[in-house]
């Protein structure tokens, strides 16, 4: 009885979900494919970080992933000028 009770109360909030193309799909792939060079800086600034470095090299490396990030990240929100 238990288990019929649980399986019908699941059923019942079971709802079909319809996915919609819209166009803000083909807007953020735009929007990767402008940003994709600022991505690719930032991937290349992180792969330098991974291999061992002084302490100076590895503070200029923390400060130039930083700016590369910002950029980066204002260029996914179209607020790059």
């Amino acid at each position: 009885m238990i288990k019929i009770a649980i399986l019908f109360s699941l059923s019942v909030f079971v709802m079909p979900v319809f996915v919609m193309h819209s166009p803000s799909v083909n807007a953020h792939s735009s929007q990767q494919a402008k940003c994709a060079k600022y991505k690719s800086k930032l991937d290349n600034i992180q792969s330098k970080q991974r291999q061992p470095n002084s302490v100076k090299r590895s503070n200029k490396l923390k400060e130039q992933e930083h700016k590369a990030f910002k950029k980066w990240r204002k260029c996914q929100q179209g607020k790059l000028k």
